[in-house]
């Protein structure tokens, strides 16, 4: 489809700023609505092209590391409930302050996830680059 080369900075921007379980199913819809194609693309055209490949197996194995965090920390806060519990007898009556402030940490925790999943596909991909020139160099 040529669709891919057009739209590959949006389907990169998705891929790093996706939350949740991760197929090429949910990326295919997902760039259906985003794009406003008439059917989503098949999981074989993402393949076609290693950069996007790339990023969908580079994103996939940073939401299973952080699916086994959020498991051990959830295990730690059932260990220790009285932490948990002194956090929530800090809190103020000022409710609609701390929402609001709640609100703001996590879209910057989103945004600093994104960020960082972009970072790390892009550092990836300049050690691919940089083998790849280093092979160039020997031949």
């Amino acid at each position: 489809m040529a669709f891919v080369p057009d739209n590959k900075e949006t389907i990169l921007a998705i891929i790093d700023g996706w939350t949740g379980k991760l197929s090429y199913e949910l990326l295919a819809e997902k760039l259906q609505l985003e794009l406003g194609l008439k059917k989503p693309p098949s999981r074989f055209t993402f393949t076609k092209y290693d950069e996007i490949k790339h990023a969908f197996d580079l994103k996939k194995e940073q939401l299973r590391q952080k699916k086994s965090e959020a498991i051990e920390d959830a295990k730690s806060l059932f260990e220790s409930t009285d932490k948990l519990s002194d956090l929530i007898s800090n809190l103020g009556n000022d409710d609609v302050a701390i929402a609001e402030l709640i609100k703001q940490v996590e879209k910057l925790e989103k945004e600093n996830e994104r960020h960082s999943s972009e970072n790390k596909r892009l550092n990836s991909q300049n050690d691919m680059l940089l083998e790849r020139f280093a092979r160039w160099q020997y031949n």
